[in-house]
């Protein structure tokens, strides 16, 4: 027996130490170890490798070369910026998008040469065309004489120079307006500015028609787009189809990670979940990790009836998915907090331990504490102490709930993962005859299913009243008149867990009954054609998407964040609406005047002026050969590339591309000096040293996270420029002029970065605009959008019929009642503010710290704290649309959290906190601080009659409240008020962030007064 323990000694040691030490794969960052253990990730590395490799071998040989131009490179460039890894329409959409962004810089460009050359002086012109054929009569090539003579400037013309720039500030201010409000057209403006860049900044210089300047970089793209749609069509293809349902399975994997992570949430210590614990982290990854998939879902709807695909389902199909799946997140977001409403320290019935104790806890605690008066601490300490005395604190009633949940829990888990199971075989057998596979895994779902109706049904009948056990004493003890008050605290938190798992529950199983309707209606595949183009028009004018992170951009504009009902009901106090022809015109001028103000018509001035102070250089007689030679429009480029609404995104741009310049130009230099020494370059050479150098590269643009995206775009462009002008130069004859090789290109390039930087540098910030008022004006909106949606859901709560749309999904079944279009557009959009709001709050970190440091601290609890009140809304929204809406009616009249004076101090509230922000005055001292306080006031004085006496029928309805709490129903209405609690109790801590931001005006003697106060009017 000995032995055997210490043989099980040594084999738990040896696994301890192999737990310990990390493998290869746990030292990688993680999204470079999933991406290198995932074939699908291999194969679309291999398709974007081999397009990229293909696109240097064709501008090796010479006759290639020499039908690409002297930007051969551009194919490269583009392969790039744009690789295939995408599914084939949405490359497709995106490269035309491309496309129509170039075809419009050159529609633009020739319009501007037509009127140059009309606006050119003619006699001038003559002059000039004599002189140089004199100069070049009896010369072997005069046509070369011709060329260096045009890139000398010989015939610039001042008239002719001024049309191309009016034209070039119209293109740019016209593309400087789709990158500051479409951020999913950002590619179309960079290439549109590329193309009206070139052409007139070499227009100027010839004294003739050449509307083909654009050849060589139009060849050059032509080229990648051919070779990369072979490529997406030929090498692993893939649909929107497949890929969208292979984003859902992982979907379905992270919802059903968070619903098992529920059983190590109620097997904990409330005392161990806090903010920084090992749970709390995880279960807020696990919310990312959701939200970011059903964000990635949501963003690709619109296109998935865009294309041909093969499979047992269309695109409607596939489609018909998102709504309960998006509902089904939001729930288990809900359900997900409730780690979080553990740990809060209004649920805790004693202090922490102190072993267990962590500094983020302790904030926390100190500052909910902040503004308790006498009174409201008297109730808390009595509602304690009789928690400890009858055994129902949290930690007490936590084991009898994850006894309750277990079996619903357990059958919630197995259909999403028999979901998951029949999508995949639905998506990966496509093109197999035997359906086999897939009508089993059908029955697998619709057996999980019978599994979870039977475990709700149990839950509802028998398994929820084991949360009441513990409490049967204290009932009896109540209705015989020995107890007057009952601790329910730790119960309705109870209900709060049950109450959303019955909600995410009845979700799962409108997804799975959705999914089953829609796997047994199609039995067989068939070739689906694409339809509703309209959709790319919707998706390439909505402001949300990845495109913007690539360069920076900030997706939130400063006139979306005010909230739609701000809008609607916001009057101008100087004026009424215009009556008349000359007030109406009058006002369109005021609204344009209002507009040049805003950060973005600001950006869009910044970024035309140093356009035209980039281009006069080009188009001056003494400067236009030098900067021809060194190639300084890449200068101009690199100025409009890196211009930023903000400062905060100058900064980090000026930060990500330097460092990314540098790596690319050292890289470049290394590549080109191994494939071609010190020669011109060999071919075979070149393409084998760069096939090897691409490889990481282009593992890294097509897998990095988006904050690192701008570094890898700039090493990877850098690269393509140094390899693509050393061989361009050393390998094309006819160039006017060489810019070199190896060395030479290296430093010239960093040189132009320089100069581009330094001139965006001083027009954006002289004077700069600060993104950090933008953090604190948007967290104003925030505040204030979120007191509209409390106002919306109370009044939900307050209204006379039933507020929900009801749908019946099967005969026979009940009616679902679920949330109004209107309310669940409030939440999405608050939701995607807050979203916007982190990326801006991380990114003005950037502005530095030269007037003080910037509180991130703060607004980043700020922040966390308008999270956790969305929160509680949206639980608050799910209780009440479960909820019997005859007793939503008959508790209104003894529904604390219902008073009315109640719900005007919590709007009066949201509205202070959102004008201190917003105009950065202080709050006042005394001004109240803890709602939970204003609360009881209004609860001892509600129902008191004019003789002061309790009125009779509010005692009985409390008796029938208290008698109800057996109900299936009284979970839902536990549930509301406790979200309205939780909500209130964050509000407290708001206050108390802004006023460490805003400041606070004493007064004197207040805090003192207001103890005597409480203290002289005691607890009975």
């Amino acid at each position: 027996m000995s032995s055997e323990k210490t043989q099980n000694g040594a084999s738990a040691a040896s696994s301890t130490t192999e737990e310990k030490s990390p493998s290869f794969w746990d030292r990688l960052p993680p999204w470079v170890a999933s991406n290198l253990r995932s074939w699908k990730s291999w194969k679309v590395l291999l398709r974007c490798w081999a397009v990229t490799w293909v696109c240097i071998i064709i501008m090796l040989p010479n006759k290639s070369l020499a039908t690409l131009g002297n930007t051969a490179f551009f194919a490269l460039l583009l392969s790039v910026m744009l690789p295939p890894n995408m599914p084939v329409q949405i490359f497709m959409i995106t490269v035309i998008t491309l496309i129509l962004g170039i075809a419009l810089g050159w529609a633009i460009s020739c319009a501007a040469m037509a009127a140059a050359l009309a606006a050119r002086d003619q006699t001038l012109l003559k002059q000039a065309l004599q002189k140089e054929a004199q100069s070049t009569a009896g010369m072997a090539n005069p046509d070369a004489q011709y060329q260096i003579a045009i890139f000398n400037g010989d015939f610039l013309d001042t008239r002719s120079t001024v049309v191309f720039g009016v034209f070039l500030g119209f293109g740019c201010f016209l593309f400087a307006l789709v990158r500051a409000y479409a951020p999913k057209l950002t590619l179309m403006s960079v290439f549109g500015t590329i193309a009206v860049d070139i052409f007139c900044s070499y227009g100027p210089l010839f004294p003739f028609a050449q509307y083909t300047l654009l050849n060589s970089m139009l060849t050059s793209i032509a080229c990648y787009v051919a070779i990369a749609l072979i490529f997406i069509t030929l090498a692993f293809p893939e649909t929107l189809n497949h890929s969208y349902l292979d984003s859902s399975a992982q979907l379905l994997d992270k919802l059903k990670d968070i619903l098992a992570l529920q059983g190590d949430v109620l097997r904990s210590d409330p005392h161990d979940v806090g903010a920084g614990s090992p749970l709390a982290t995880k279960a807020t990854m696990a919310r990312v990790g959701m939200l970011t998939q059903l964000q990635q879902l949501m963003s690709q709807k619109q296109m998935l009836n865009l294309e041909f695909t093969w499979g047992r389902w269309n695109g409607d199909d596939v489609q018909e998915m998102l709504e309960p799946m998006q509902i089904l997140a939001t729930r288990l977001g809900s359900l997900n907090g409730f780690v979080r409403m553990m740990a809060h320290p209004m649920s805790l019935s004693d202090p922490p331990k102190e072993e267990d104790t962590h500094s983020d806890s302790d904030s926390v605690t100190s500052g909910s504490t902040i503004g308790d008066t006498y009174l409201l601490r008297q109730f808390r300490e009595r509602n304690v102490a009789a928690e400890l005395e009858h055994h129902v604190r949290l930690v007490d009633i936590l084991p009898t709930v994850r006894d309750a949940t277990a079996d619903v829990r357990e059958a919630s888990i197995a259909v999403l993962g028999a979901l998951k199971e029949l999508i995949v075989a639905v998506n990966t057998k496509r093109y197999k005859r035997n359906y086999s596979e897939q009508d089993a895994r059908l029955l697998d779902l619709d057996r999980a299913l019978s599994t979870l109706r039977t475990a709700m049904e149990d839950f509802k009948s028998d398994k929820r009243l084991l949360l009441l056990q513990p409490y049967q004493h204290l009932f009896e003890q109540a209705d015989a008149g020995l107890l007057k008050v009952v601790p329910l605290r730790s119960l309705y938190l109870a209900f709060v867990f049950t109450a959303n798992l019955t909600a995410v529950s009845n979700g799962i199983v409108t997804l799975a009954e959705n999914v089953s309707h829609t796997a047994a209606k199609r039995k067989k595949a068939r070739l689906w054609a694409p339809k509703g183009l309209r959709a790319i028009g919707k998706v390439l004018r909505s402001g949300r998407g990845s495109g913007e992170d690539a360069v920076g951009e900030d997706a939130q504009k400063d006139e979306n964040v005010e909230s739609e009902d701000v809008r609607k009901y916001k009057l101008d106090p100087d004026s009424r609406p215009p009556q008349n022809i000359i007030q109406r015109v009058a006002n369109v001028i005021h609204r344009v005047y209002k507009w040049s103000k805003t950060p973005e018509a600001l950006f869009t001035f910044r970024y035309v002026l140093v356009t035209i102070a980039l281009w006069i250089p080009q188009v001056v007689k003494s400067s236009a050969h030098f900067v021809y030679s060194e190639r300084g429009v890449w200068a101009l480029i690199m100025a409009q590339t890196t211009m930023n609404i903000y400062a905060s995104d100058q900064v980090f741009n000026y930060v990500m591309r330097l460092a990314g310049t540098f790596a690319g130009a050292l890289i470049g230099m290394v590549c080109w000096y191994i494939g071609a020494g010190h020669g011109t370059g060999n071919p075979y050479g070149l393409a084998a040293i760069t096939g090897a150098f691409l490889f990481p590269l282009v593992f890294l643009r097509i897998y990095a996270p988006p904050q690192y995206l701008v570094g890898i775009l700039m090493t990877g462009a850098t690269f393509v420029l140094v390899v693509g002008y050393s061989w361009i130069d050393g390998n094309l004859p006819g160039i006017v002029s060489s810019v070199g090789m190896g060395w030479e290109v290296t430093w010239r390039r960093w040189t132009l970065v320089m100069i581009g930087c330094a001139a965006s540098f001083i027009l954006m910030m002289f004077p700069p605009k600060s993104g950090r008022k933008a953090v604190r004006l948007r967290n104003a909106a925030v505040i204030s959008g979120i007191s509209y949606l409390y106002s919306h859901i109370t009044s939900m709560w307050l209204s006379v019929g039933d507020p929900f749309e009801t749908s019946r999904q099967q005969k026979g079944t009940d009616a679902l009642r679920h949330w109004t279009p209107q309310l669940r557009d409030k939440i999405i959009n608050i939701a995607e503010q807050l979203q916007d709001l982190r990326v801006r709050t991380a990114m003005s970190k950037w502005e530095g710290s030269i007037r003080g440091a910037w509180a991130f601290e703060d607004y980043n609890q700020l922040m966390e704290l308008e999270h956790d009140m969305l929160g509680s809304l949206i639980l608050m929204a799910g209780a009440l649309v479960n909820m019997d809406p005859d007793l939503r009616k008959t508790t209104l009249p003894h529904t604390f959290v219902l008073n009315p004076h109640f719900i005007s101090d919590v709007v009066s509230m949201f509205f202070l906190l959102s004008q201190s922000l917003r105009t950065g005055e202080p709050l006042h001292e005394a001004q109240y601080k803890n709602l939970a306080d204003r609360l009881q006031y209004h609860s001892g004085y509600a129902f008191v009659s004019n003789s002061g006496a309790v009125s009779t029928s509010h005692t009985n309805s409390r008796k029938a409240l208290r008698q109800s709490i057996g109900s299936y129903e009284y979970m839902f209405y536990a549930t509301a008020v406790v979200a309205v609690l939780n909500m209130a109790s964050t509000l407290n801590d708001l206050r108390r962030v802004v006023a460490d931001l805003c400041g606070e005006v004493p007064l004197e003697g207040f805090e003192q007064w207001r103890e005597e106060y409480d203290r002289s009017r005691l607890l009975a």
